[in-house]
């Protein structure tokens, strides 16, 4: 039987979440999180604050300990009620351009009314080729989220799904194995591939495959409505929060 549902766990899941594509030193005040070799994601190079005492202290190190490496500073959520009241004036009085973010939380927890495609051929997928680079560079996230995959590939939890259309990669999703609870990212249809049903077939499967491996939660994270319709369809529920997702980082010189 699967542990009990519990927030904090997923929010805890969600924090340590890039530990598997970036470096990660602790502090007495928080989490570092840094990947020299992907300076321009700021997935892969961000702090969090989780002790809210002596904050001006704390983001002087954040500061001087990404400039020191070449990185723009860059601050995630703790996920904690009303920490923006307490970080936003030393955020301010550091200089930090603060983003709002209007992502929620869903968790699967009934039955998919999707089907699989029979015309769409899902694989697992261990290594990035070229038209799964080409598709991530240019349509879905950048170079820098090409050095994510290839990192996140690496660790066996970690499990990237390409969905083909005669032979060609028209859809993919992921979904990342954590102690309990499980992450899906990465799910993107090519654009002259929408409207076929691929992308409800891929989470259909995913959901399927997921099972067939392991008995977590299995969470996600969204802002965009036609994405989230797919997901309530596929067994997503929206999670009550009560926290403020955001982002907040140095503009470049």
């Amino acid at each position: 039987m699967p542990i009990p549902f519990n927030m904090n766990r997923l929010k805890d899941t969600e924090i340590h979440y890039p530990q598997r594509f970036s470096n990660m030193l602790t502090k007495n005040y928080g989490l570092l999180f840094y990947n020299e070799g992907n300076k321009a994601s700021q997935e892969s190079n961000h702090a969090v604050i989780l002790d809210l005492i002596e904050v001006e202290s704390s983001l002087r190190d954040i500061e001087f300990f990404y400039k020191s490496k070449g990185i723009h500073p860059c601050l995630y959520p703790s996920l904690n009620p009303k920490e923006l009241e307490l970080l936003t004036p030393a955020l301010e009085h550091h200089n930090f351009v603060l983003k709002l973010k209007q992502s929620e939380f869903f968790l699967h927890d009934h039955e998919s009314n999707l089907r699989e495609s029979q015309d769409l051929k899902i694989e697992r997928v261990r290594q990035l080729d070229i038209d799964i680079m080409e598709t991530i560079a240019i349509d879905y996230g950048g170079d820098w989220t090409i050095k994510v995959v290839e990192r996140h590939l690496t660790h066996p939890s970690y499990h990237f799904l390409g969905g083909y259309y005669q032979g060609e990669l028209a859809t993919m999703a992921s979904v990342s194995i954590f102690a309990g609870y499980s992450r899906v990212d990465d799910v993107f249809t090519r654009e002259k591939f929408r409207g076929k049903g691929f992308a409800g077939a891929m989470m259909h499967h995913l959901i399927n495959y997921h099972r067939n491996i392991s008995q977590n939660y299995l969470y996600l994270q969204s802002d965009l409505p036609s994405a989230v319709k797919i997901y309530e369809k596929a067994g997503f529920s929206r999670l009550p929060k009560d926290f403020q997702i955001w982002v907040a980082y140095k503009e470049h010189n």
